[in-house]
């Protein structure tokens, strides 16, 4: 048999890198393995951040645009009661509401 085929010790009274070579291929191979579990994990968790980035992005819209209504509908509220106020107060200067109405024969 030869040296390098045998799992024996040497005359140097090391064991033969043969017998060490299956375990650090199968070393090799499980650190390969986590390598390709890490950057798979890397990638989805890149997707969730551009997901939760995108979702966030928008609710921000969506705020904007809510907050664009409210303004709105508040100027429209006061456009309309400041119209209602100065009714009423020309309505009372000039003797109430006794000339809006009409007189039917």
């Amino acid at each position: 048999m030869s040296s390098a085929t045998t799992y024996e010790s040497t005359s140097s009274g090391h064991m033969c890198d043969m017998d060490r070579t299956p375990i650090r291929h199968a070393e090799a191979i499980a650190a390969r393995n986590e390598r390709d579990e890490v950057y798979a994990k890397e990638a989805k968790a890149r997707e969730l951040l551009r997901i939760t980035k995108r979702k966030a992005e928008k609710t921000k819209l969506a705020l904007r645009i809510a907050e664009d209504k409210v303004y709105k509908y508040r100027q429209a509220l006061f456009l309309s009661w400041t119209v209602l106020g100065v009714y009423f107060v020309f309505s009372t200067v000039f003797g109430g509401h006794g000339h809006m109405q009409l007189h039917l024969p």
